[in-house]
């Protein structure tokens, strides 16, 4: 690896460390003391991290005492009363099947945003969900299927007729009019990952609860740690930012007195995620002072550890989406000395897979010959590209910092892929 990595680069603060202040958690430095122009910046990157309900109940803590501008608190209501009706209809669906499942006869797990609202959180309204996932028995998928398709529910999309569900955790996603897309999971991630996933074991331990006014199961507090630690770090590539943290933080609170850390571990190590549940345990714990206790996280240390990873993760999680403007592909090609490196990356780029042509463009699928779209392709590096072109010709010394942080992140997104068995 080039000197130029060897420590990430960091240009300014990070949106998210804003937001952190404004959520309270930075204790030393009291939302109160924020700027207009800091309030700005914590609005827009908690609607990016999908926190608007939390920065919203701090907001109201601290205006108790005047601390906050009467307009931040507007506009906050405003986005946490409308993210409200939404969790509200969100519920309101999960009802309905929640309860045709369960008079069906078929066993149901409840995972992530809707068992987590309702009953780690405490308030539904506090979490915010875009979709209801849920966990059955791989034989009872068909089943599933056609009971909610008989209800009204129907594919997002078709799906193609040669696709084998084996090979993916859930079905095609479900929705029933303009309400929330379901999707019916089989396993928590694809099985064509290199982990070795206990589903029997997830169901073996699954604890009844009640959600959404239905009786159903929700995962062990272990395996929901695990579930989340994996979903956060290696499904959304931390995407989730600070709202898949904060879920570790308060699954961590609401079970504190009956998590086994020891299970935790011997389970990470047996699933073979054991890197991914420590990034995840280790950001929570850094970030929003999540208790997780020391020796759970140094008998997780994954062996050669590269000190940057978790500089580069925070930086993933804390900062802004739009720095990272240099399409991907091309920042590798223009930070490349090698030019057969160059060569690969631009035939990938300009000649992709008919398999990954149609997933960039869903509509080539159905064409014999998709060549129009490999036209299109051509339109869209241009346009997306074309003055990264411009500016590397300029050498542009804001172009160069942006290569430099994708090569940095690049070193963050290899590390996160899983080893092969």
């Amino acid at each position: 690896m080039g000197s130029s990595l060897d420590q990430p680069r960091i240009d300014r603060q990070l949106p998210g460390e804003t937001l952190l202040r404004a959520l309270g958690v930075d204790t030393a430095r009291p939302c109160g003391s924020l700027a207009d122009h800091e309030w700005d910046t914590a609005i827009l990157e908690s609607v990016r991290q999908g926190v608007i309900p939390l920065l919203f109940r701090q907001v109201r803590i601290a205006d108790s005492a005047g601390d906050v501008p009467a307009g931040v608190v507007a506009r906050l209501r405003q986005l946490a009363v409308a993210g409200a009706a939404k969790n509200l209809r969100l519920y309101r669906e999960l009802t309905d099947v929640l309860g045709v499942l369960r008079r069906s006869g078929i066993d149901v797990i409840v995972l992530k945003g809707a068992y987590l609202a309702e009953a780690v959180y405490g308030d539904f309204a506090l979490r915010s969900m875009t979709d209801i996932d849920l966990l059955v028995r791989k034989r009872d998928l068909e089943a599933t299927e056609s009971i909610l398709m008989a209800g009204g529910y129907s594919h997002r999309r078709q799906p193609h007729q040669d696709e084998d569900y084996s090979q993916c955790q859930h079905l095609h996603p479900l929705a029933r009019g303009d309400g929330p897309p379901v999707e019916i999971h089989w396993t928590i991630e694809s099985p064509t990952e290199p982990f070795e996933i206990d589903i029997e074991g997830l169901w073996e331990r699954a604890r009844p609860a009640r959600v959404a006014g239905v009786d159903v199961l929700v995962l062990s507090p272990e395996d929901l740690l695990l579930h989340l630690c994996l979903h956060t770090s290696f499904h959304h590539r931390l995407a989730l930012g600070l709202r898949g943290c904060w879920d570790i933080l308060e699954t961590i609170r609401r079970e504190k007195a009956t998590i086994d850390w020891g299970q935790v571990e011997r389970r990470a190590r047996g699933w073979r995620v054991e890197k991914y549940v420590y990034l995840m345990l280790r950001l929570a714990k850094d970030l929003l002072g999540a208790p997780v206790p020391e020796p759970v996280l140094a008998g997780l240390t994954p062996g050669g550890l590269d000190p940057r990873v978790m500089q580069l993760a925070r930086t993933e999680v804390l900062g802004q989406a739009s720095e990272r403007s240099v399409f991907a592909p091309f920042a590798r090609v223009s930070g490349s000395t090698r030019i057969l490196e160059k060569v690969r990356w631009l035939a990938r780029a300009a000649f992709p897979s008919r398999k990954i042509l149609g997933r960039i463009y869903p509509a080539s699928r159905s064409l014999r010959t998709p060549y129009p779209y490999y036209l299109l392709r051509w339109h869209d590096l241009i346009r997306r590209s074309g003055m990264a072109v411009w500016c590397m010709v300029r050498r542009d010394e804001g172009f160069e910092a942006m290569i430099r942080r994708e090569h940095e992140r690049d070193v963050l997104m290899e590390w996160l892929k899983p080893a092969s068995l």
